[in-house]
Parts: structure tokens; sequence; C-alpha cells
């Protein structure tokens, strides 16, 4: 629930931030939203979004979870899930998952 979560990271914040307004946000953070905007994202060299491409275009792909399988070998796929279990092992996230396995 995207508004829900929306709504309690401003609150979280300390933002007095009505619906109307969080509707807006949402509408903006949207992927399609942003994909729209690239064209003029990619012209400002001072304003970085998200992963440039060595021409300064702005890197989308599909806007679907876990479409990164998709696109990595297995070899990356180890490799990475190597990396995030060492930098994540001592975070809170970690600790919670531990709880429900």
């Amino acid at each position: 629930d995207f508004f829900k979560s929306l709504k309690k990271i401003t609150t979280f914040l300390g933002m007095h931030v009505n619906d109307s307004e969080i509707n807006n946000i949402a509408w903006k953070t949207s992927f399609s939203e942003m994909k729209n905007n690239t064209v003029k994202e990619s012209h400002d060299p001072n304003h970085t979004i998200c992963a440039l491409t060595s021409e300064r275009n702005l890197v989308f792909r599909k806007g679907v979870v876990g479409d990164w399988i998709n696109y990595f070998t297995s070899k990356q796929k180890r490799v990475f899930d190597e990396l995030f279990t060492e930098k994540m092992k001592h975070s809170e996230l970690a600790r919670r998952l531990k709880e429900y396995s």
C-alpha cells in the first residue's frame, strides 16, 4: 500500500502532508511518470536521480519487481547474494529475517 507507506514516512519525518499532497507525491514518484520525465532530467548535468549511461541518459527498464533475474547470469546472482549477505549481516533486516526463519 504505497499511499499508506508514504503517510508513515511523512509522519516519521515530522512532516504534515495532506492526502492530496500524498497522492501528488505518489503520482510523481510512479515509475511511469519518472520514465516520462527522463528527457528533461537527462539534460541537467547537476541533477542525477538514478543510474546514467555514458551519454547521460537515465536508465529505466521495465519497472517490474524481480525482473533483474532475467539480466543476471547465475554467477552474477551468486556474487550479488554473497555480497548482500555480507554487507547486511548486522542489519536490523537480517535480524528480522532470522526471527521469521
